[in-house]
């Protein structure tokens, strides 16, 4: 592969303003989708959309003030296919001499230069003349330079084959080989001066992307304000269940915030103070109660026996059967308080160590707040963790008042968080519309709506502002857009359509309605455009320099 010669190096500088000119051909081929195609001696550029026109496009202020033309006889063609667009660029092609194509190939998905794949080209013309190249190695990720040599004169039709990065066939039709440079047209064609230039090298150093403009089945969506947040019945406050101290020989592993929890894990131990409010130690307490549950036990079983041996009546054995269950719930109740340890049960009280409790986690979850620090004093009642089981969270949304009558199904929603562009369905996450308030929040205008979703390997991180997206009634087939691709001015909604591979063309729209991120578009496109759908911003503020950039192609 050589480098491109002088006058396609000349060529490429005078396409700076922009890669179409006044004599492109743009088409719709059944194949592979749009193919712009610039070449010699035709007339100027006729459009054929398919079902439609292009539709008019105003007018903006030139870039550079110089006036832009390009030598006829050369050409460039941009295509687009489902996976692929392809943009190249050739010099006046001459029987016999030795012709260089800057082909530029971008993947799609992600708007990434091909690169590391090979690619074949094969020129076949209509009198069965075939040449074949096989091109592997690129010096510019993206850009392919075969070089092409043509013995004969004629049209011919371009296939190229890509495997790697993408599996793709891209195919153009109707290059025109002179006999000779007197045979070829000499005479200049005047660029459009409304086109911007923002050449591949800088579409490709930035995240970037481009749409095809269709028609898609819109259904009007409110758009609400949201966070993500714990779900009141999956967490719980652990506090401290009698005044004590947490000493820190005890308590050198304390868990910290963040921390996952199994439920019944231990969380603090807690030494009671000497004096429980009634006057008697905790632990006491606690032993007592146990003491009295195994005699009651004990007298039931009692009971039972001298029963069956009609030695006592039978309210003798109610009693003793109310008394088992009044200990029982009694210590129930200060065990799951305390969350106790009860292996060492018999020993508490028989040394100072021993006036001890684990504080265990009531639930399954993590700690996303912690109020201790080894060694402090504690107050019954003082909160010292709180967990949550985020494996279900809550999506509470606010609706402006002005639109809480749109809203007929809330059930049917979407939303996405910050910082991640995929959007999540409600119905998706298995989840649910729990509440819907019947009030309007005074200081906020709002409506509360709370729904709550699965939150598979805790994605979903609580305190996440989100927006949601909630369904009316009303559905439509429109000419619809992403809405990234709109760059507001004054109040006024303008695209940029990407005419060919490096040249751009600011067009004002008017919008309708909006679902899930895409917008209606109700003037200034016609579908089958394609738009920049991100990093719009950079091509305006190309279209703002005083002069064009340099091209920096290297083939």
């Amino acid at each position: 592969m050589k480098r491109v010669p002088l006058f396609l190096f000349v060529t490429t500088i005078l396409l700076m303003a922009g890669c179409s000119s006044a004599g492109d051909d743009h088409s719709h081929g059944e194949e592979t989708g749009h193919t712009h195609q610039q070449q010699t001696g035709e007339t100027p550029r006729e459009h054929s959309h398919g079902e439609g026109e292009v539709p008019q496009r105003q007018s903006r202020t030139v870039a550079s003030d110089s006036t832009k033309t390009r030598r006829e006889g050369s050409g460039t063609v941009t295509r687009w296919t489902d996976e692929t667009e392809l943009f190249m660029e050739y010099p006046e092609i001459i029987a016999g001499r030795e012709t260089t194509f800057a082909v530029h190939l971008t993947r799609l998905s992600d708007f990434a230069p091909i690169a590391g794949s090979e690619v074949y080209f094969t020129f076949r013309s209509g009198e069965g003349a075939e040449i074949s190249v096989r091109e592997t190695e690129v010096q510019t990720a993206g850009i392919y330079g075969p070089d092409i040599t043509f013995k004969e004169a004629g049209r011919y039709d371009l296939t190229i084959e890509i495997y790697g990065m993408v599996n793709d066939t891209i195919r153009v039709n109707d290059l025109p080989v002179y006999r000779s440079a007197g045979e070829a047209p000499h005479s200049q064609a005047e660029e459009d001066p409304d086109l911007i230039t923002f050449l591949k090298e800088q579409q490709w150093d930035i995240d970037f992307g481009t749409r095809e403009v269709r028609r898609r089945t819109l259904t009007q969506t409110v758009e609400a304000t949201g966070e993500i947040t714990a779900a009141q019945n999956s967490q719980a406050v652990v506090t401290a269940p009698f005044s004590g101290i947490m000493l820190s020989s005890q308590n050198k592993s304390l868990p910290v915030v963040g921390q996952q929890l199994h439920r019944g894990a231990s969380m603090v131990v807690l030494n009671p103070a000497i004096q429980s409010g009634s006057g008697e130690n905790y632990a006491q307490q606690f032993i007592n109660a146990q003491s009295e549950l195994k005699l009651a036990k004990a007298d039931l079983e009692r009971s039972r026996r001298l029963y069956k041996k009609e030695a006592i009546p039978k309210t003798e054995l109610q009693k003793a059967r109310i008394e088992y269950r009044r200990t029982l719930t009694r210590y129930q109740t200060i065990s799951e308080v305390i969350q106790v340890d009860t292996a060492g049960i018999d020993t508490y009280g028989d040394s100072p160590t021993s006036y001890r409790f684990t504080l265990k986690a009531p639930i399954q979850g993590t700690i996303v707040e912690s109020y201790v620090k080894p060694g402090m004093q504690v107050e019954a009642g003082q909160p010292l963790y709180r967990l949550v089981d985020a494996s279900r969270v809550w999506l509470k949304a606010n609706v402006p008042a002005a639109q809480q009558s749109s809203i007929v199904d809330a059930g049917r929603a979407a939303f996405r968080v910050q910082g991640d562009q995929r959007q999540y369905e409600i119905s998706e996450l298995n989840g649910r519309l729990i509440s819907r308030s019947n009030s309007i929040d005074p200081r906020t205008r709002t409506l509360s709506l709370v729904y709550e979703v699965d939150n598979p390997n805790n994605g979903l991180p609580l305190g996440l502002f989100a927006t949601v997206y909630i369904n009316t009634n009303t559905k439509k087939e429109v000419l619809a857009i992403p809405k990234s691709a709109l760059v507001e001015e004054e109040g006024n909604y303008h695209v940029y359509v990407h005419v060919s591979g490096e040249s751009f063309k600011k067009q004002r729209v008017t919008t309708g309605i909006e679902d899930r991120g895409w917008v209606e578009i109700t003037s200034g496109l016609q579908g089958g455009e394609h738009v920049v759908t991100e990093n719009a911003y950079q091509v305006k503020l190309a279209s703002l320099s005083s002069e064009a950039p340099s091209h920096g192609h290297t083939h």
